[in-house]
């Protein structure tokens, strides 16, 4: 099952492709393999890592995604499998021809699920009154959030999460960067299941950027942000706080938080499939509802990571 995180994080690596392996090496010493059947995302926050083509091609081709990390850990760019999926023009088709109105509820259904898994968030860091008063403001949501209240949210939610100076900035140090690298592997997971599902990750529910090849899976995704969130409050992080090896272990434990689905229990990242395959249902059919995942504060989980 693919379902681990291997991470490039030491300078200087050189990955290549060996019967059925990964390969990484420094300099003429062989650090370490890992089976391609395993690889779910290879997270290269690394910046002098030198990966060969036959790696990442075998990679895709198994379902993978390779995720590029720039500076401070946001993800800069991703290799995808984009065509692996044998119904890929069928999806494709529907997914184009999605309605205005289709996608509008949709994307309701998404904010209501993510602020109110905010609150939760909140509820979980025993933030109480904070956590009741951000579930009121998911009864709110409209069609297409035209009121935007997932931004009005926000706003009251990292004020009371990580205290009224914090300001959500990705290009900033400390705490930012603990939640670049948090969301950086569930996108990747996120990504991934997209892709598997025979969408076309760059054609968005919401997000319509056109420099954004990622739209869609960054649509699905937002329901889990609050869950790294949570786990980057868990860690008690002071202001200045550095991204250690330890917190990345504990930070890539998201992938592993168990959420109720219509198959029953599932990780994050099995989760995602559902997710994915219940919005091409969707489309399918034409009736804008979709199983949402269900985080009820299970951060219970096995570790799926791999640093190098």
């Amino acid at each position: 099952m693919l379902n681990r995180v291997l991470e490039i994080q030491e300078e200087n690596r050189c990955l290549s492709l060996s019967r059925g392996f990964a390969v990484i090496r420094h300099g003429a010493e062989e650090l370490g393999r890992v089976p391609l059947d395993d690889i779910g995302v290879l997270l290269l926050s690394a910046q002098g890592v030198t990966v060969s083509k036959n790696l990442l091609n075998a990679i895709a081709e198994k379902g993978g995604v390779t995720v590029l990390c720039g500076k401070n850990y946001a993800p800069q760019g991703m290799v995808l499998p984009v065509y692996s999926h044998y119904l890929f023009a069928k999806v494709i088709k529907s997914q184009i021809e999605a309605s205005v109105p289709f996608r509008k509820r949709i994307w309701q259904q998404v904010v209501v699920r993510k602020i109110r898994n905010q609150a939760l968030a909140l509820r979980l860091c025993g933030m109480e009154k904070e956590s009741v008063l951000i579930d009121k403001i998911a009864t709110m949501v409209k069609s297409g959030d035209p009121d935007n209240r997932e931004a009005y949210a926000a706003r009251m939610y990292w004020k009371a999460l990580f205290g009224k100076d914090f300001v959500r900035d990705r290009n900033l140090p400390g705490i930012n960067s603990f939640l670049n690298y948090g969301y950086a592997v569930m996108r990747g997971s996120m990504a991934r299941a997209v892709c598997s599902g025979g969408l076309l990750p760059a054609l968005g529910i919401h997000h319509d950027n056109h420099l954004n090849q990622f739209a869609l899976a960054d649509d699905l995704f937002e329901i889990y942000r609050p869950m790294v969130d949570s786990l980057v409050f868990s860690m008690g992080l002071p202001e200045k706080a550095e991204l250690g090896r330890e917190h990345k272990a504990k930070l890539t434990d998201a992938l592993w938080i168990k959420l109720h689905t219509s198959q029953g229990d599932s990780p994050a990242f099995q989760s995602m499939q559902y997710l994915v395959a219940s919005y091409v249902h969707a489309l399918e059919d034409g009736k804008a509802v979709i199983d949402l995942p269900e985080w009820e504060g299970n951060e219970d989980g096995d570790a799926g990571a791999e640093q190098v």
